[in-house]
C-alpha cells in the first residue's frame, strides 16, 4: 500500500513526503532527548524500561509468529492489578493452543491432544517474550545498541540490535514502542545472520484496564477424558546431576519434575537462561537403548541427547549447536 502510494504522486508530493519524513525524524530525535551518538547505556535504558512495560501495563493485540517458515497468529491479554500479572495466550489458528499465566501458575491446553500442562509457582517469565532482570550483567555477552527508529503496527518504535559477544549464543533485534515501550516486534538471528524466528504485533492497544474474566482460560478440561500433567518444582539439594560445561554467562534458573501418567516415570527438567538465551535440560529414565551423539535442529531450535547410564539426556534451546552440545557433554549423574 505504501509503495503504490509513493509511486502515484509527481515530483513536487514527493517532496512534500520527504518533509513530512523529516518533520517526523526531528520529533523522535527530541523525544529522545536531544541529538548525539547513542551509547550502550541508552540502549539497557530503553530496555529497562521495556521489562517494566511489559509487566506492568494493560494491553491487548494481535501477535503474528514467524517460525519454522510458519506464520501463526495468536491473541495476547495482559493485565496487571494489585502487584500481580495476568496473562492469556490464544492461537487463532490450528493446531489449537491457549496459555493462562497469573502470578502462581501457568497452563497450557492443547484442546487436540485433550492434555494440559500445568506449572506453579514457575519463574516470572512473559509468555510473549524472555526478558532478563539485570540488563547490565547481559552487557558482559551481548553488546547493546540503538539503531534506527521504524514503524510497527502504525507506530514509530526505536530498533535495539543486541549482539553476542560469543558463539554460544544468537542476535536480536528488538523494536519498543516510543509511546508504550512495549516490544512491537522481535527477531531472533543465527549464527549465519538468517532470520529464524521474528514475532510481531499487527495490532496493539494499551487500556486502562481488562476485566479479569477475559484472563480466565476458555478450554474447559473434564478430568475423565484429559491428561493433565504437572510440573513441580523440586529443592536443588534433591538435584543428583552436576553440570560440567555450562557456557559462561548461563545460570539454573529452575530444577522441576514432569509428572505424567502413574505408569510414567517423571522426567527431570533443568532449565538454564542468560537472561535472554534458554536452554533445557530433560532427563527420561528409559530403562535400556543406547543413544549417541543424537542431534536434531527444528528452525531456531538445536537439540542434542545421550545415554547416561539408563538415563536419556536432552539438551534444547534456541541457542547455536555448540552450546547444546557443550552442556550435554559435560552433564554427569552424581554418585548418592
Amino acid at each position: 500500500m505504501v509503495l503504490l502510494f509513493v509511486l502515484s504522486v509527481d515530483g513536487f508530493g514527493m517532496r512534500r513526503i520527504l518533509a513530512w519524513q523529516i518533520c517526523l525524524m526531528m520529533i523522535a530525535a527530541e523525544a529522545l532527548g536531544g541529538t548525539g551518538e547513542p551509547s550502550r547505556n541508552d540502549a539497557v535504558r530503553w530496555l529497562m524500561d521495556m521489562r517494566q512495560a511489559v509487566s506492568q501495563l494493560n494491553y491487548r493485540g494481535i501477535v503474528a509468529y514467524l517460525k519454522d517458515s510458519h506464520v501463526e497468529s495468536f491473541q495476547l491479554l495482559h493485565a496487571y492489578t494489585d502487584g500481580m500479572e495476568h496473562e492469556r495466550l490464544v492461537s487463532m489458528n490450528s493446531p489449537l493452543r491457549e496459555v493462562v499465566r497469573s502470578a502462581e501458575k501457568v497452563s497450557c491446553y492443547f484442546p487436540d491432544t485433550k492434555t494440559v500442562f500445568i506449572e506453579n509457582r514457575p519463574p516470572r517469565r512473559s509468555v510473549l517474550l524472555e526478558l532478563p532482570d539485570d540488563w547490565k550483567q547481559l552487557s558482559r555477552h551481548y553488546d547493546l545498541k540503538l539503531e534506527e527508529q521504524e514503524y510497527v503496527a502504525q507506530r514509530l518504535s526505536q530498533v535495539i540490535s543486541i549482539e553476542p559477544r560469543d558463539d554460544f549464543r544468537y542476535a536480536r533485534r528488538i523494536w519498543v514502542d516510543l509511546e508504550s515501550k512495549l516490544p512491537l516486534k522481535f527477531e531472533l538471528v543465527d549464527e549465519r545472520g538468517q532470520v529464524v524466528e521474528q514475532m510481531m504485533f499487527t495490532s496493539l492497544s494499551v487500556e486502562n484496564s481488562i476485566p479479569l474474566a477475559e484472563l480466565d482460560a476458555s478450554t474447559k478440561v473434564d478430568a475423565l477424558t484429559w491428561q493433565i500433567k504437572r510440573r513441580e518444582a523440586m529443592p536443588l539439594g534433591s538435584l543428583n546431576w552436576a553440570l560440567g560445561s555450562v557456557p559462561d554467562g548461563f545460570q539454573m534458573i529452575s530444577y522441576t519434575r514432569l509428572i505424567r501418567t502413574p505408569t510414567e516415570h517423571p522426567v527431570e527438567h533443568i532449565l538454564l537462561s542468560d537472561g535472554f538465551s534458554s536452554v533445557s535440560i530433560y532427563i527420561d529414565e528409559m530403562g535400556g537403548g543406547i543413544v549417541k551423539g543424537h542431534h536434531k535442529k527444528v528452525g531456531a531450535i538445536n537439540a542434542h541427547s545421550r545415554m547416561i547410564d539408563r538415563y536419556l539426556v536432552t539438551v534444547m534451546g534456541e541457542v547455536p549447536v555448540r552450546t547444546v552440545e557443550a552442556i550435554a557433554s559435560g552433564v554427569r549423574l552424581q554418585s548418592k
